[in-house]
């Protein structure tokens, strides 16, 4: 099919396909998608400037365009984490995108270090509820230890230069970007680094480079678990189910202020009866990480009210079901060496606990992140400019819920581009990309290349879930 298309640019000229250098693409299966689509790999020296030693195998895939006339100009699609491979993004991208697809590739790109690009795969805490932080980030000396590839040549400097010959071998003059949740930060790099490749830009909780990661992300979580109680007086069933709901949220608090509770639960995944002792840092990780998802941020007041009470259990079943869309499918060796080169370095002078001061999660997520990186392989820090801009046009969509890339995040990724257009989608989380009419405006973003005829009006209609209050739906 391939082959025909690029035959069929010689004589159509609206479909400016650049044959630079052969990239051969083979019949594959992706997760999650049940037909057949097109896959290479790509070879490339881990470390890019010496041009020696060893060698990766980055991993491409592309989904065809639909239409026999096929668009010069395909979409790619940067994951999240930092560390999950795009090509999980498959079945997404086949449901979500289908309107873009209709006639332009879209292309999913597993960045060095994630899904089957030489993944830098780290143990995580499993199954294991009681693990201090010490102990976290003993795992993560252990992980740097075994690695086999240098961790300092997996930064977006490098996966960056990967994508740009990926896109050069492929024969695409100009492309067009989506990133989701960290792969904004990809796709905001990526367009500011290569300005002439890049058409436009789609980018969904946004992650601009002054986020100063990780200082303000227990106040964002803290202001997104608030407005769920500030919320629950306006809902009858709520205000009857939980009439007291900061009154219990400050007794939690109270509770986990000794670090630890002891409880006997039915463990999530064997169903024996365990004694453990869960770290009060893990519960409060477990709520903020239930706030990232409409339908489990709506069972939190749920979660809480159990847990007062002494029941601990429902929280460690959302525990797992978190770990299931995060951690599960992503390679953490990435995730540290992005943020342990990129982020971390730039609030080495910051006071977390000013920025946490008054939120329920304190300054647990930061201060691992400080302690995990403590001991990691960092590599280059970014080279930016102070203020780098993109001239290309930009579609910025943010979560009126979402609990680390909130809107104020999309207003200031908005600063690095010329022409932009933020929408923001109340009823949402963390990334909208895949909620109500959002696709769709996506597509004629695409399309006309410009958001200035885009009528979001209808973002209003994504609803917010209703509070879970039955002892039937409490438990995810």
């Amino acid at each position: 099919m391939r082959l025909a298309i690029l035959a069929m640019c010689l004589v159509v000229i609206s479909c400016e396909r650049v044959s630079i250098a052969p990239f051969p693409l083979e019949p594959c299966h992706l997760d999650g998608l049940a037909e057949e689509v097109r896959c290479g790999v790509h070879e490339v020296f881990e470390d890019r400037v010496s041009k020696s030693g060893r060698r990766l195998q980055i991993q491409v895939a592309v989904l065809p365009a639909l239409r026999r006339l096929v668009d010069a100009d395909p979409l790619f699609l940067f994951a999240g984490g930092p560390g999950q491979g795009a090509r999980g993004l498959a079945g997404a991208a086949a449901r979500y995108f289908k309107q873009v697809r209709r006639s332009r590739d879209i292309v999913l790109i597993d960045l060095r270090g994630t899904g089957g690009s030489a993944p830098l795969s780290c143990p995580d805490a499993g199954d294991d509820l009681s693990l201090t932080l010490d102990e976290v980030t003993a795992q993560v000396r252990q992980c740097r230890d075994a690695l086999i590839a240098d961790a300092r040549f997996y930064t977006h400097e490098e996966s960056l230069a990967d994508v740009d010959d990926i896109r050069a071998r492929l024969g695409y003059r100009t492309i067009n970007l989506w990133g989701g949740s960290w792969g904004t930060r990809a796709a905001l790099l990526y367009a500011v680094r290569y300005p002439d490749a890049t058409r436009t830009v789609v980018l969904d909780g946004a992650v601009p480079l002054d986020l100063d990661f990780p200082r303000t992300a227990s106040a964002d979580a803290h202001a997104a678990l608030a407005r769920l109680v500030d919320d629950c007086p306006r809902d009858p069933a709520c205000a009857r189910a939980f009439p007291n709901a900061a009154a219990v949220l400050a007794r939690l608090q109270d509770d986990l202020s000794g670090g630890s509770v002891t409880t006997t639960i039915r463990h999530p995944r064997s169903g024996d009866l365990v004694t453990v002792r869960l770290q009060g840092n893990l519960l409060t990780e477990i709520i903020r990480g239930a706030l990232y998802v409409p339908r489990d941020a709506a069972a939190t007041l749920q979660l809480i009210s159990h847990a007062v009470d002494g029941d601990y259990a429902p929280l460690a079943a959302q525990y797992l079901r978190t770990a299931s869309w995060s951690v599960d499918d992503m390679a953490l060796g990435a995730t540290y060496s992005i943020l342990c080169s990129e982020d971390l370095p730039r609030t080495a002078g910051m006071d977390f606990a000013a920025a946490a001061q008054g939120s329920f999660f304190g300054t647990a997520y930061p201060d691992g992140w400080r302690a995990r990186c403590r001991d990691w392989s960092a590599g280059r820090a970014l080279q930016t400019t102070s203020n780098p801009h993109s001239n290309a046009p930009a579609l910025i969509l943010s979560g009126g819920h979402d609990p680390v890339t909130p809107p104020r995040t999309g207003d200031a990724m908005a600063r690095h581009f010329a022409s932009n257009w933020h929408i923001v989608v109340p009823g949402a989380a963390h990334n909208t990309s895949f909620s109500g009419c959002v696709p769709d405006l996506i597509a004629r973003f695409i399309a006309q290349g410009s958001g200035a005829d885009l009528d979001s009006a209808c973002v209003n209609r994504v609803v917010w879930p209703a509070a879970v209050t039955s002892t039937a739906g409490d438990r995810p």
